[in-house]
């Protein structure tokens, strides 16, 4: 037998243990994992010397972009996903218009399938009225339902508790689960409306507007109703260890519960913020050193089970505080395209952490929480053939020039370390190399709940 590509010389990189390899690829998929010294035929062959190959990163929490009148922004955002190590992206519901019926899923769903060059699934929304809707959304393909708990602007109304009960009852019914923007309502609408009828405009005013009492009681509140109802739930952009601890002990009460953070906390601090502006503000936002260090510790033991971007792009005049207040500048942080790099950077090589915690975080656990695990989130036989060289002794700081986004404005502009994808391999397709798309073909598919 010929195959298609073999991968030599490969440090396989995967949960649990790091091991040389090579690597056999036919028909999209991994034919086969062997000793180094295992040689078969294969019609193309790349050397992995020198490189960790991990498996293909899986972005939980990425907003890719409105869908009307936004087609350029997702073509960037999964351009850059691709060259960043992401080669499965979940999508966030937003506000142009909002993916709260089966028709509005489905028409987000056709535009990413032209455009995206990696592979997708998608959340639906969950919102304060459309709990009719929740079923048929499931039946579409929704891998989750996202819901914010504090106003998010637009039409992505907030569920209150009752309905957000309601809409678990249902969800887990169709045997899904939800996502929750974990701030409660009423501490965030009017600590905002406090600041703009008293005009506190600085960074520092934002930061209070936003306090951690609000991540704290959102979250106990979806611990209970998630007990009720035993419906799984995940929660979305875990900002600070005590929010953390709260679902680390309703895990180890048996609550079908899991936790996100993102690179930006992992890296980042309040004190980037304040100094620097509103390219770090985010939601909730970012917190004191000493919680930024506190997170790692959830992370290495698994209670944060994923690490995601929450690739939030805006453009240089938003996010301008020296024009307009700071609370009018959009929340969120690009970071799609250098969050492998920077987690790899702040786990391994800032607190020597072992390169298996990549894997894990990014790959097989996002992987399993999202029904993707068998043919995503490992290089096993029978897996997609999606894997990233990863060099990691190359040096960089990272420029504006070389990100992909419509926008090349991000927090981590600027940002140096070491180690970062140097290749990204797509169902055995190269589909970026060296910080650049190898072609302008889009291949990625959608990765539907039912056809899992």
């Amino acid at each position: 037998m010929t195959f298609d590509l073999m991968i030599k010389n490969a440090k396989l990189v995967s949960e649990d243990s790091i091991d040389s390899v090579n690597l056999y690829i036919a028909g999209e998929k991994i034919a086969a994992v062997t000793s180094v010294n295992c040689i078969y035929d294969a019609a193309q062959v790349i050397d992995a010397e020198g490189h960790y190959v991990f498996p293909g990163c899986i972005d939980t929490h990425s907003h890719l972009g409105d869908f009307d009148g936004e087609e350029e922004q997702q073509q960037f955002s999964t351009a850059a996903a691709a060259i960043g190590g992401f080669t499965t992206c979940i999508d966030m519901p937003t506000n142009n218009p909002v993916v709260s019926t089966p028709e509005r899923f489905q028409k987000k769903l056709k535009g990413l399938e032209k455009i995206s060059y990696v592979d997708f699934g998608m959340y639906g929304a969950l919102i304060k009225d459309n709990q009719d809707q929740l079923a048929a959304i499931d039946a579409a393909g929704a891998l989750c339902f996202k819901s914010f708990l504090s106003p998010s602007g637009g039409g992505f109304t907030s569920p209150n508790m009752y309905e957000a009960r309601e809409a678990l009852k249902r969800i887990g019914q169709a045997g899904n689960m939800a996502a929750f923007h974990c701030e409660d309502y009423f501490i965030i609408d009017r600590c905002f409306t406090h600041m703009v009828e008293n005009h506190l405009i600085t960074r520092q005013d934002s930061l209070d507007a936003r306090p951690l009492s609000a991540e704290l009681l959102a979250t106990r509140d979806m611990v209970e109703l998630a007990r009720e109802t035993k419906t799984p739930i995940h929660i979305c952009h875990v900002s600070h260890p005590e929010v953390a601890a709260i679902i680390e002990q309703a895990q180890q009460e048996g609550i079908d519960i899991t936790g996100e953070t993102c690179a930006h906390y992992l890296t980042f601090s309040q004190e980037d913020f304040l100094a620097k502006g509103p390219r770090w503000k985010c939601a909730p936002p970012l917190r004191e050193p000493a919680a930024r260090e506190g997170l790692w510790e959830y992370v290495q033991k698994g209670v944060l089970s994923c690490v995601c971007s929450d690739h939030s792009p805006s453009s240089k005049e938003c996010k301008d505080d020296s024009v307009q207040p700071t609370y009018d500048t959009p929340n969120g942080i690009s970071g799609i395209q250098t969050c492998v790099t920077a987690f790899y950077n702040e786990a391994v090589n800032k607190r020597g952490l072992s390169p298996t915690l990549l894997a894990r975080e990014m790959s097989a656990n996002p992987a399993r929480r999202f029904g993707l695990y068998g043919r995503k989130g490992a290089l096993k036989p029978g897996f997609d053939a999606d894997l990233i060289l990863f060099d990691p002794d190359l040096t960089y700081t990272i420029t504006a020039e070389e990100l992909k986004y419509k926008h090349k404005l991000s927090a981590f502009v600027g940002y140096e370390g070491k180690g970062r994808p140097v290749l990204t391999l797509l169902r055995g397709h190269v589909i970026a190399k060296d910080g650049e798309l190898t072609s302008k073909d889009s291949i990625g598919k959608a990765l539907l709940k039912h056809s899992l």
